[in-house]
């Protein structure tokens, strides 16, 4: 399969992503106008609007900068700062991260880090209601085995996300809400693994890859 992705792709992907920053710089705007409309009296209750948008705001692109980004593919990414960029994008609170501190990981190899960051929108899309998202790391003399288990109510992988995830899926028949899994698919092809999934559990959904040392 060709390394680069196809100009649709490309599209869907930006999509998505002005999707994501759409509102909380919304959310800026009209704090703004607040402002503007009402005159300084309305500042204590427009100000931590804005902060807290701008915030988000900041936090979403730091984190795609390095999930999309070349920085991750040619970055040797410490498990700190990899943290730090998860908590930061799932800073909105509509669901909680859960990942230990010192995984035993000082610094993820060349695209691991970036590959692990990608399974968190995809984990995100599994819960409808929200919930916790927990990092898991199995490490074994020859292979990493790194799983994000998703729960809340009725979390699941949507169809659409996990057809895109397969290998040979049509480019065509990608949305805005699958591309990410399909780009997570390639990632993956890239370090010679693929992404599984596991619903067995109710309430329950565990993404994971594994990885040769």
């Amino acid at each position: 399969m060709p390394d680069l992705l196809e100009i649709r792709v490309t599209e869907l992907l930006c999509a998505r992503l002005c999707h994501e920053l759409a509102s909380p710089v919304g959310a800026i705007n009209n704090g703004i106008e607040m402002i503007q409309e009402f005159d300084e009296s309305m500042m204590p209750d427009a100000m931590p609007l804005i902060a807290s948008s701008a915030s988000l705001v900041a936090e979403r692109l730091k984190f795609y900068r390095m999930a999309y980004g070349r920085a991750g593919t040619e970055s040797v990414i410490s498990d700190s700062d990899v943290r730090d960029l998860a908590t930061g994008y799932l800073s909105d609170g509509r669901s909680r991260l859960d990942w230990p501190v010192g995984t035993g990981i000082p610094e993820w190899p060349k695209g691991w880090g970036k590959l692990v960051l990608n399974l968190l929108p995809l984990a995100t899309e599994t819960l409808p209601r929200g919930g916790t998202i927990r990092l898991v790391f199995e490490d074994s003399a020859e292979t990493m085995r790194i799983s994000i288990v998703a729960q809340g109510e009725g979390a699941r992988v949507p169809e659409e996300c996990r057809i895109a995830l397969e290998t040979g899926a049509d480019i065509d028949q990608l949305t805005p809400r699958s591309v990410h899994a399909y780009f997570l698919a390639r990632l993956a092809a890239r370090l010679t693994t693929r992404v599984e999934v596991d619903d067995s559990i109710a309430d329950q959904t565990t993404i994971f890859v594994q990885l040769a040392h």
